[in-house]
């Protein structure tokens, strides 16, 4: 059911999300950026908010070293301040950030900390925070050079011992104190049912050549774990399994057509039925450029949205609607060319050129990926205004209603 704000008659935030899954003409676009780096957050609101990104996931690793009493601080100021972020600047729909909850073993200096141990057998790495970039990036792992060997004994290790899915509801304590931040008529979101493998790492891309079943059962196990996911965020009342997991480059994907059909695509089927049946709407994301896969990516898997849409790779609204008329097409505002580069005009034009190719209808807008930290905050709060300022409208019989709900 489409939710209206019976005072205004003005569809609700999650009103709009919902109507874009549907393909229907909202009263206004739905607007959603599923990270908002805490640079450009605090100079908005005028206040430190710890929003997201690389400086957010640095300062909670450096408070679980403190101690959990820091710890469970930082947690709770932070989704605090990630429910009056998304409420202020008047999303549609909210999401936790990216966030390192690991607990180092090891802290190296100021700006670098060790988890796992290296002289053990299992994962280790080193993160290092670079506070003129605002990036927290693993500098070393257990794999660097590309150790594809020591990455199979691992993968054999983890079937041999994997004993089923986490189903503790207490998994999502953290989603469910988010939830109750925020009003009731905004949509929610959730970083549920990943399905992937880390396309950066060249050990993992030997392993699908060299032992694709072993590959192929650590994406059982996250398919195992994902379909537990849905069911607790289900129970949650999160509206968008916002998923996926990366394989693209701009020059293409990261490993053959044929793997991916043979390896991802029945498992990610699964995930979409799942979500089909408990409530939830999948929206994959991935840079990069996708058409190598489109068939099987956007038809075939049954996925609802697509979502990290690659402007600075070519890819483009128009071309999406009109080959894949079924998807609803999350961003597209190039995260890392205009919104960073541009002046205040560039970005409006820009906005105005990716709502005119889908007329605002089953489009949920924003960055293509982050407001990432060197972003004007004029150019960010231009990009919010242009998207409020944009009147949605037919684009010609390609928005007919085609959602579940």
């Amino acid at each position: 059911m489409t939710m209206v704000n019976a005072d205004s008659g003005r569809l609700t935030g999650r009103g709009r999300v919902l109507a874009a899954f549907k393909h229907q003409i909202p009263d206004r676009v739905p607007k959603f950026d599923q990270t908002v780096t805490m640079e450009v957050a605090s100079a908005v609101m005028g206040r430190e908010v710890l929003v997201g990104g690389g400086t957010l996931r640095f300062r909670e690793v450096q408070a679980r070293f403190t101690g959990a009493g820091p710890a469970a601080e930082f947690e709770q100021r932070m989704l605090r301040d990630v429910a009056d972020f998304y409420i202020e600047l008047g999303y549609d729909m909210a999401r936790l950030p990216w966030r390192d909850t690991r607990q180092a073993s090891r802290k190296i200096d100021e700006f670098t900390y060790q988890f796992g141990d290296p002289d053990g057998d299992g994962p280790w790495d080193t993160c290092r925070y670079d506070p003129d970039s605002c990036n927290w990036h693993q500098a070393e792992s257990w794999l660097s050079g590309g150790d594809v060997d020591k990455l199979m004994v691992w993968l054999k290790g983890q079937a041999d011992n994997w004993d089923g899915p986490d189903t503790d509801p207490a998994r999502m304590d953290g989603l469910r104190r988010f939830k109750a931040l925020l009003p009731g008529g905004m949509a929610l979101c959730d970083t549920v049912a990943y399905l992937g493998i880390p396309m950066w790492d060249a050990a993992w891309l030997m392993a699908l050549e060299l032992a694709p079943e072993l590959v192929a059962a650590e994406l059982d196990r996250q398919l195992e774990q994902g379909l537990a996911d849905i069911e607790l965020a289900g129970s949650l009342g999160v509206d968008v399994a916002l998923a996926g997991g990366d394989f693209c480059t701009k020059s293409g994907p990261a490993f053959s057509p044929d793997t991916f059909d043979t390896l991802f695509l029945p498992r990610l089927k699964k995930l979409t039925e799942h979500c089909n049946l408990h409530g939830l709407y999948y929206v994959f994301r991935t840079d990069g450029v996708t058409w190598p896969v489109a068939e099987s990516l956007f038809e075939r898997s049954g996925i609802h949205g697509l979502g990290e849409i690659d402007y600075g790779a070519g890819m483009r609204l128009g071309e999406l609607r009109r080959k894949h008329p079924r998807l609803t097409l999350f961003g597209n505002l190039d995260c890392g060319g205009a919104l960073v580069f541009g002046t205040e005009q560039d970005v409006r034009r820009t906005v105005r050129e990716n709502l005119d190719e889908t007329g605002g209808v089953g489009h949920v807008a924003g960055s293509s990926n982050a407001v990432m930290p060197e972003t004007p905050p004029a150019n960010f709060l231009a990009m919010l205004d242009e998207i409020d300022n944009f009147t949605p409208h037919s684009t010609g019989g390609r928005d007919k209603a085609r959602g579940r709900r």
